[in-house]
């Protein structure tokens, strides 16, 4: 019989492959214009894309002053193409921070439904526990923990209980800060 952390090393292993493969298909789903998008911002956001404009800027200048002066200083059209080259990375940037929101609001969700469902879970292993602890003879006093919180959790209510308390909170330190 194997160990018991291969078994919890072979569950996460497959549970990674399964996100993994869950999210292949979610990205081969998204449109063609967005995959681009990702793409380029992609390779924008390195070290290599910033060399590079140094290097074509830098030459932009020297092949101006010293060969060809098809852009004289102020080199207008040199600063109308990083003009647009910040126009379109600024936008790119944004649709690529957009999707990335969208795709952690997905996770946060998918974590918050396994955590609901988890809790669900323990409250129905509490119960279990309870009516075999009643069955065994377990004294009350000893099971008085798992009682209290062998419920159902509202969510909705805790949600509105951490409202709740922000609330307060702020109150309190908008009051301090007056101080």
């Amino acid at each position: 019989m194997g160990n018991v952390n291969d078994h919890i090393t072979q569950v996460t292993h497959q549970n990674i492959e399964n996100i993994l493969c869950a999210e292949d298909d979610r990205r081969k789903q998204t449109q063609r214009p967005y995959r681009a998008i990702a793409k380029v911002t992609q390779a924008c956001g390195t070290v290599g894309f910033l060399v590079l404009n140094a290097v074509l800027f830098i030459g932009w200048i020297v092949v101006n002053e010293f060969i060809v002066r098809f852009d004289p200083f102020p080199y207008t059209l040199l600063l109308f193409w990083v003009s647009l080259e910040a126009i379109f990375l600024s936008v790119f940037i944004l649709i690529s921070q957009n999707m990335a929101a969208a795709e952690s609001e997905r996770r946060h969700h998918l974590d918050l439904q396994m955590n609901l469902l988890s809790e669900r879970e323990i409250t129905a292993l509490m119960r279990l526990a309870l009516d075999i602890s009643e069955k065994v003879g377990v004294p009350d006093e000893k099971t008085e923990e798992v009682r209290a919180f062998a419920h159902e959790t509202d969510p909705s209510g805790v949600l509105n209980q951490i409202i709740r308390a922000e609330h307060r909170h702020r109150v309190v330190v908008a009051g301090e800060s007056r101080r």
